[in-house]
């Protein structure tokens, strides 16, 4: 996992492999949650639910996890000035945190994009 900052303010995460078991890349805080889980052949995840509660969140978070193919990720700052290009391939995802993007798609490319909803029409060109 690479981590991403503009000083002390994480702008993205590029999830790059699995650890063994369940493996926080988000804080407790972030508006999306996300976990890589691995686990060997046998392991079952006990039934269950989730209780019910209100969650407000005031940042649009989104995931990207790439299926097939490769693209190339720009990352900006909150003052839109660039910080750094990264190139994701399948089985890789990224996970922008806050700042600004921009996504190029280097090959054919088949890509899950999760983000927090509900959806609005609140997007800004940089």
């Amino acid at each position: 996992m690479k981590v991403f900052r503009n000083k002390k303010e994480i702008i993205g995460i590029h999830i790059q492999k699995f650890n063994q078991d369940v493996t926080p890349i988000t804080r407790d805080s972030e508006a999306l949650q996300v976990l890589t889980l691995k686990h060997k052949k046998g392991v079952s995840i006990k039934p269950h639910t989730h209780i019910p509660k209100k969650r407000t969140t005031a940042s649009l978070q989104e995931c990207l996890v790439v299926r097939k193919g490769k693209v190339k990720i720009d990352l900006y700052t909150p003052n839109k000035k660039w910080l750094a290009s990264v190139p994701i391939k399948a089985g890789e995802a990224f996970l922008f945190v806050s700042g600004g993007h921009a996504i190029t798609m280097l090959e054919d490319s088949e890509i899950f994009e999760i983000k927090n909803g509900p959806f609005m029409n609140d997007k800004v060109n940089l």
